[in-house]
């Protein structure tokens, strides 16, 4: 079964009339069942990832028929190629030419840094206070 979701067009042979659609980050996986969705490795490793049941229509019985006798028959089942496109799980390529800087992930590492350079600054600072105001 194909369905269409947003502008891609997706098969589809679920168990139940629904699919599950795993969102979060401008990422999107699909399942079948919602307990691979649950398990999925976008829902176990983003807590903003978010869960939409989406109900489709399944093939007709008519269909599956024709389908097993086109089968047993030997015939192709081809399509013309301009009307139907592979989808394609790509990355979105970065242009290296922008002038927007990437965001840097505060750690643990940055922020111990940072209060290591705090706590020495402080003491340097210190220490100069006491050295002028002894003479």
């Amino acid at each position: 079964m194909e369905i269409k979701c947003g502008n891609q067009k997706l098969e589809a042979y679920p168990v139940e009339p629904f699919i599950y659609e795993v969102a979060t980050n401008g990422k999107k996986e699909f399942y079948q069942d919602v307990w691979d969705a649950f398990g999925s490795n976008l829902h176990m490793n983003n807590s903003s990832a978010k869960i939409t049941k989406i109900p489709v229509i399944p093939i007709s019985d008519e269909q599956i028929k024709a389908e097993i006798i086109a089968i047993k028959l030997g015939e192709k089942r081809t399509y013309p190629g301009e009307y139907i496109k592979e989808f394609k799980n790509t990355k979105p390529k970065v242009q290296k030419n922008t002038k927007t800087r990437p965001k840097k992930k505060i750690t643990l590492k940055r922020v111990l840094y940072v209060l290591a350079f705090a706590v020495w600054l402080t003491w340097l600072i210190g220490a100069l206070v006491l050295l002028f105001n002894s003479r």
